[in-house]
């Protein structure tokens, strides 16, 4: 059995040595383990890091970030992921919290009077690999660190292990009938977030594959890529995938085929039993062609895929893998995943091996708090006792997320338990079916659906971002027609509009809270009686 990450690594890069593993620099997996060892010599000699220290990592998605990362665990330091969206400020916050040692940064994201050393995470490493030694290092001991919130009050600080990485090695094992060796990840993801660290970092060397990386978040730059080297794997965050499919809805309503492309892949299992299988491939195709043509799998990771998103990629002939979890369950605590493997059963969803997930005490519509057990879940939050007692009990993790399991077991994530509406007759309605539902019109863009009192009542409140001449009176049509769908009693009838983006979360996920205060002070077009 490994002890901890670094011997996953070396593992993997001995038996696929002349593979190659960063693509867009023509780099083998031989190369990046001897630069891991220079990296790792350079800090250990130089910088005096040792098992035990905290160094930081405050960069963009550069092969510089996955080999540092790797260097540090080899000593038995933790990693501290730094968000670089984050102020100076923030960032401060944390290094003086987990005593940090050592910074590795850009260059650009130098922070003047630092509380630890910093160092740019470029330089050249002019060490011999040879002198190479690597730390005695545990499966229980803390492999890296990241912040659940920013500067203010007490943010708390999750500890993963190095137990808790081998499980999601161990865990991605499962998804080797759909991911083969050689297959290209595409990394644009955030390299210091979870699911950076997981489809980024952790799982292409886990499975034997290669990466490209995309430091740049233009989707310009993304079809680029896909076209110039065909990726196999391309994973995103769920606002991507809605902009893919407003994009590719969008072409086909103006080439007057989007209700018969529907049509036809909605019926695609029935056209193929009958021999029409190329009707339905001339369709897919084009959809195919804009990922370069070449890729198998989607996976969605960092926020909640609306089922209608998921449906329609799956529909298209994508593999998707639509992931739920957090930093403290060392991301995908589990997979919404339908394909069929070697011994021919089909999978739909479940937890990564070695982990349980179980819906607390539903109401009688099978809605409740997600917990989550298992191998993948930190020990807990870093000396914060108080936090610690709120979020486990009896061993399960309590997600804080609420949810449910359709027929084939796959999870509904409804929202956060804080963003449930309430109605004044006790009814619950929850945010993101509302929002799943009016992202299905073609001219709102992005929905925020929360709660809200108006003239004293609680009503459920939405704010969209529309397309450009998108008015009023045309949303408040959209909503009717949306509205039939789902019972009255969740029916936006007060909303809001912008032709602005939302703001989000680094994982494109949208802020409530600050649309609503935005709201309040008036950045909005109201929608009247």
């Amino acid at each position: 059995m490994m002890k901890n990450i670094y011997e996953m690594l070396h593992t993997a890069c001995t038996q696929n040595k002349d593979r190659i593993f960063f693509v867009r620099q023509n780099e083998t997996y031989a190369d990046l383990l001897k630069k891991v060892k220079q990296r790792a010599v350079l800090l250990a000699k130089r910088f005096g890091v040792k098992k035990g220290d905290t160094v930081a990592i405050l960069s963009g998605n550069t092969p510089e970030f996955i080999k540092t990362y790797y260097a540090i665990m080899s000593q038995g330091a933790h990693v501290l992921m730094l968000d670089t969206g984050l102020q100076p400020s923030e960032h401060i916050n944390m290094m003086k919290r987990t005593n940090c040692k050592l910074a590795m940064a850009q260059q650009n994201y130098f922070i003047p009077d630092a509380p630890a050393e910093m160092v740019d995470i470029e330089m050249a490493d002019d060490t011999d690999e040879n002198e190479f030694v690597a730390a005695d290092v545990n499966r229980d001991d803390i492999a890296m660190m990241s912040f659940t919130s920013g500067s203010t009050g007490n943010p708390k600080v999750v500890g993963l292990t190095h137990n808790n990485l081998l499980s999601l090695c161990d865990g991605a094992q499962f998804y080797k009938d759909v991911i083969l060796p050689g297959y290209t990840f595409y990394g644009f993801l955030p390299l210091y977030h979870i699911y950076g660290v997981v489809i980024n970092i952790i799982v292409p060397v886990a499975l034997s594959g290669k990466l490209l990386l995309q430091p740049v978040l233009k989707p310009q730059e993304f079809i680029k890529d896909f076209k110039q080297y065909k990726p196999e794997v391309i994973p995103a965050v769920p606002r991507i995938w809605e902009v893919f499919y407003k994009k590719i809805a969008d072409t086909a309503r103006e080439k007057h085929v989007w209700t018969l492309m529907r049509v036809i892949v909605s019926l695609r299992h029935i056209l193929r039993a009958i021999g029409l299988g190329g009707l339905v491939k001339k369709v897919t195709k084009p959809v195919h062609d804009a990922f370069g043509g070449n890729t198998r799998v989607l996976v969605s990771a960092g926020a909640t895929l609306k089922p209608t998103i998921r449906k329609f990629y799956e529909r298209m002939g994508f593999v998707v893998g639509d992931c739920y979890g957090l930093t403290e369950t060392t991301g995908p605590a589990n997979f919404n995943f339908a394909f069929r493997r070697a011994n021919g059963e089909m999978h739909y969803a479940g937890p990564l091996l070695g982990n349980e997930l179980q819906i607390h005490n539903p109401n009688k519509d099978g809605i409740g708090e997600i917990w989550v057990r298992g191998n993948m879940v930190m020990p807990g939050y870093l000396d914060n006792d108080e936090a610690n007692t709120a979020a486990f009990e009896d061993g399960w993790f309590k997600t804080g997320d609420i949810g449910c399991l359709d027929s084939k077991g796959r999870l509904i994530v409804k929202g956060r338990m804080k963003q449930v509406i309430v109605l004044d007759s006790g009814k619950n309605v929850y945010p993101d079916e509302l929002e799943d539902l009016y992202l299905q019109n073609d001219e709102i863009l992005m929905a925020a659906v929360f709660e809200y009192v108006l003239d004293g009542k609680t009503v459920p409140y939405a704010v969209f971002q529309v397309k450009p001449g998108t008015t009023i009176e045309r949303v408040k049509m959209l909503l009717k027609k949306s509205n039939l769908a789902i019972a009255q009693y969740k029916w936006v009838r007060d909303f809001a509009i912008t032709e602005d983006e939302l703001p989000q979360t680094s994982a494109r996920k949208i802020k409530h809270f600050v649309v609503r205060e935005m709201l309040d002070n008036g950045a909005f077009t109201r929608a009247g009686k």
